[in-house]
């Protein structure tokens, strides 16, 4: 399907590309008012909503050709998306991590840190598969680290080791897949919260109180004042002890909805951008 290019509601271009994933994909000509001009006009922030990218700096050259400048520069984009990047800016509220250009062996992660440990890729987990992204001992260490060699989505990423939280846990989520818990997802539009909602959407229905959800959001804050970027999704989670830290950081362009309503979210989003 070819890339869909327009302005929405006369604030901002959306480039857009259905992927086939519910979470993801959202209808904007359906809820908004969406028109394609023939001359791109002037001073327009651009979003493009066509999944994980495959190279951002290409696609931002060939946006600016169009005449449409992405709200993110390609080290806006790696700022927000990449952890050994994102995490010397909020290692504070973030689990310990570190990343290495490769694999290393279990003797080395021993020395560095305690088990039980979080496996990851510099930029995502695989499709959030418990086996290749928790380790208990040294054997599921060799099946994460034999995962990773070949996984499509982590072969080419650093391979990255966090202090793996004890995070409150919740019911239901997906045989096979890391355990669901206490965990939201956050957009924020140049500073601004425009939306939010549980992470672990196939988990039984939870959400937090009022007092919880402050509380998170204060922390999620730090990452927004750090990062400075125009799009940025950040995700919290609670410790079995109360405390709210930081999970992970992504670009919102490339970010699913998870438990967030994507309509609430862009007309959040319309409403900011047409005072700008």
């Amino acid at each position: 399907m070819a890339k869909d290019k327009f302005i929405i509601q006369d604030c901002m271009w959306l480039i857009t590309e259905s992927v086939g994933v519910p979470v993801y994909d959202f209808d904007f000509r359906r809820f908004f008012n969406c028109l394609t001009p023939y001359d791109a006009p002037s001073k327009l922030a651009g979003v493009a909503r066509i999944g994980a990218f495959q190279d951002y700096a290409e696609l931002y050259a060939e946006s600016a050709e169009l005449g449409i400048d992405l709200v993110h520069t390609p080290d806006d984009h790696l700022r927000c998306t990449s952890l050994p990047i994102w995490y010397p800016l909020i290692k504070d509220f973030t689990p310990r991590s570190r990343w290495y250009s490769e694999i290393p062996t279990f003797s080395e992660i021993e020395s560095e840190f305690e088990l039980p440990l979080f496996i990851k890729g510099s930029r995502q987990t695989s499709k959030h598969s418990a086996a290749a992204s928790v380790v208990r001992s040294r054997k599921d260490f060799e099946i994460a680290a034999s995962i990773f060699k070949t996984d499509p989505i982590l072969h080419w990423q650093d391979f990255v080791c966090r202090e793996l939280a004890d995070l409150r846990p919740v019911s239901g989520g997906v045989e096979d897949k890391i355990p669901a818990s206490f965990e939201f997802r956050t957009f924020w539009w140049r500073g601004e919260l425009v939306g939010s909602g549980r992470y672990w959407f196939e988990a039984n229905d939870y959400t937090w109180t009022e007092v919880e959800k402050s509380a998170a959001l204060e922390v999620a804050k730090k990452a927004v004042t750090a990062l400075n970027c125009v799009f940025l999704v950040v995700d919290l989670a609670q410790t079995i002890t109360g405390d709210w830290i930081i999970i992970e950081c992504n670009d919102g362009m490339e970010s699913g909805y998870a438990g967030a309503s994507p309509f609430a979210i862009w007309q959040n989003i319309i409403e900011l951008e047409s005072k700008n």
